[in-house]
């Protein structure tokens, strides 16, 4: 029952701000998490949440080839939602069971200068989201503010700006096959994540803070003028 016209949508921003990286920084961070030069690195960046699919990475990593690594980035669990802790450990677990100690790193929280360093480091980012990629998301933001190639799933909300093939490689939700495919698919095409990666730091201009300070007042002013210019039509009304 709400006008459609009384609606915006103003997304939040990066919860991180991008720093300039060296290159020799980067490669240090890869030689610190043993990576030989040919090893591909998958990134995952926030905590352990059911909603970010990360069980369906690590199937998806299970299915790959030893050269294919992963990294958790940032720290492991937030104070919002006590049951992450288990899911936690059923994410532990699982990394045992299907053999993948070796090659998942996790990377504890970090400061903002080595946090962009990891990220720079990842050859694809994937954030498997089973909600759907979604705008409200902070992580999602740093990813994109960073410039980094991205595999996730489809946006629920239409309208996003977030477009496959161009700022973001979109797979069906609970797809580990569908995920090792595109993540390979990737893999072998270093112009098509330099693409993604040039069009994920393209959109991110559309969700600068500063773009959301102007936004949220320029939602407020046509509120306020709105409902002035309504209680003018009504008769009798000051």
């Amino acid at each position: 029952g709400v006008d459609l016209q009384r609606l915006a949508e103003i997304p939040i921003g990066s919860n991180v701000t991008a720093q300039e990286v060296d290159p020799d920084r980067v490669s240090a961070v890869r030689r610190t998490l043993g990576l030989a030069e040919n090893d591909y690195l998958l990134g995952y960046f926030g905590f352990i949440n059911p909603s970010k699919g990360p069980d369906i990475l690590l199937q998806a990593l299970a299915q790959l080839d030893g050269r294919f690594h992963l990294a958790f980035i940032g720290g492991k669990l937030g104070s919002s939602d006590p049951t992450n802790e288990r899911y936690l450990a059923l994410i532990e677990k699982m990394i045992h069971d299907l053999d993948l100690s070796k090659r998942v790193f996790w990377s504890g929280f970090l400061e903002e200068a080595d946090l962009s360093a990891h990220l720079e480091a990842c050859d694809t980012m994937v954030m498997p989201y089973r909600d759907g990629v979604s705008l409200r998301r902070g992580t999602l933001m740093a990813i994109l503010a960073h410039g980094r190639p991205l595999v996730t799933t489809p946006p629920k909300m239409a309208g996003t700006p977030l477009i496959h093939g161009q700022n973001v490689c979109l797979t069906p939700v609970d797809d580990p096959g569908a995920l090792r495919d595109a993540i390979h698919a990737l893999e072998n095409d270093r112009e098509q994540r330099q693409r993604l990666g040039r069009g994920a730091k393209d959109v991110s201009e559309q969700f600068t803070w500063d773009k959301i300070a102007a936004d949220t007042v320029n939602f407020y002013r046509a509120v306020i003028e709105g409902d002035r210019a309504a209680a003018a039509d009504v008769p009798g009304s000051r």
